[in-house]
């Protein structure tokens, strides 16, 4: 038994918590980032590289990258979400100024859209 009457320090209990909460914070926004990229409409590939992942505030940049795949979009997703800290607050969003026709079923290859229902898909699984 610690000193103070504790045999683990409630201080280790809290950073367990935090790098749990961490974690599942970055598992479900890689989930919700790849679910947008797969129902994201391909023509040039532009839109699925469009789609930006940030870390406690929005970017309001328009990226130019085309990405077909999707591959390079997760890829940097991933990246910027290897140094999550715990209780921030994950961004994920696209800035093309065709974005919200899509959204709104402008597409045949997304007629519902794609961010509500990446939202939607993901928080099912996460229930």
């Amino acid at each position: 038994m610690a000193a103070n009457g504790w045999s683990f320090p409630p201080t280790a209990f809290a950073d367990l918590v935090d790098e749990q909460v961490s974690t599942r914070v970055r598992t479900i926004s890689l989930a919700l980032l790849n679910e947008i990229i797969e129902r994201s409409p391909v023509d040039s590939g532009r839109f699925r590289g469009s789609h930006i992942v940030s870390i406690g505030d929005p970017v309001y940049t328009v990226t130019t990258e085309l990405d077909p795949s999707g591959g390079s979009t997760l890829s940097r997703g991933s990246s910027a979400l290897s140094g999550l800290e715990p209780y921030t607050q994950v961004f994920i969003q696209t800035n093309l100024p065709y974005a919200e026709r899509l959204e709104n079923g402008w597409s045949d290859q997304a007629p519902g859209g794609v961010y509500e229902l990446s939202f939607i898909s993901v928080s099912e699984v996460v229930k």
